[in-house]
């Protein structure tokens, strides 16, 4: 019979798809390398324990004596943050007139592996800067009807240091008119003087912003640019610890045949949960982009 043909083909896709849709995803999710990320699709539960050690200071460290007993002991604690992965998902449909037709099925696999992995990604991003209000906020820096400065970005790096938070290995995640709008990055570039020259000209052809005062940008569309109807936007800039990840089973894809709609549905199911780990490790960033 026809369906079962077009029953075979559409079976045939589900493997391809998914794999499709991992390989985009690996490929564009940035903001991966700024968190604590770990897949659990190899074990069994759902929940996750991240673990928060108590800090050591160099009053823990003794001076000792030759031939003297260190009797001193320091007392090391843990406590354990837990995420529980949950599931998202999204379905799309299959009509028996488009498998008929004379789309490719490789144009079908990279299509749909590419749309699944987009949107999957931007709800995962989503998750992750909605974290950002979170942050202690006694390391809140700029907000609201403030735009950004040079300041704020030393601010920042105050603040995490004194938290004994890595200044070495920070990302920030800001919306698209932080870095690139008349109130964001661009302006405290241009006012670096580097617009003009070869320097100028190699940091045009960058983009500017890969990089700023040794920290890493990313940009996120997810970030609300309109916090509060204010025309302000919610950044955030953190040491990687401040935020962990726990993914699972990433892209599970299933289909079911629906008779009287003539076609098949595509569900894609993927369980993940992301949790604040350190909340003095990170600064939100809310500026005017208005």
């Amino acid at each position: 019979m026809a369906n079962e043909t077009l029953l075979t083909n559409v079976d045939g896709l589900i493997e391809d798809i998914s794999a499709e849709s991992i390989f985009v995803f690996n490929q564009h999710a940035g903001i991966l390398a700024c968190v604590d990320d770990h897949d659990t699709s190899d074990q069994q539960g759902l929940t996750l324990d991240f673990p928060k050690w108590g800090a050591l200071t160099s009053a823990n460290v003794q001076a000792l004596t030759e031939g003297t007993d260190n009797s001193t002991n320091v007392q090391i604690t843990v406590a354990d943050t837990a995420a529980a992965a949950t599931e998202h998902g999204l379905m799309a449909f299959i009509s028996d007139m488009s498998m008929r037709g004379t789309t490719p099925r490789n144009m079908v696999v990279e299509s749909t592996g590419k749309l699944f992995a987009d949107a999957t990604l931007a709800k995962l991003e989503d998750d992750i800067v909605n974290l950002f209000a979170d942050f202690n906020s006694g390391n809140d820096i700029a907000g609201a009807a403030t735009s950004m400065t040079e300041a704020h970005w030393f601010q920042a790096l105050e603040f995490l240091k004194t938290d004994k938070a890595d200044v070495n290995n920070l990302c920030a995640v800001l919306s698209p008119k932080q870095v690139w709008g008349a109130k964001g990055l661009r302006p405290l570039v241009v006012g670096l003087k580097v617009d003009a020259g070869n320097l100028g000209e190699e940091m045009k052809a960058l983009g500017f912003t890969h990089n700023v005062f040794g920290i890493d940008v990313l940009v996120s569309n997810e970030i609300n640019e309109d916090v509060g109807s204010g025309g302000d936007a919610a950044g955030g800039i953190f040491d990687k610890r401040a935020i962990g990840l726990h993914m699972k089973d990433m892209f599970g894809i299933e289909i079911e045949r629906n008779a009287s709609l003539r076609g098949f549905e595509l569900v894609m199911t993927s369980l993940w949960n992301e949790v604040e780990l350190h909340d003095t490790f990170g600064c939100y960033f809310l500026s005017d982009v208005a």
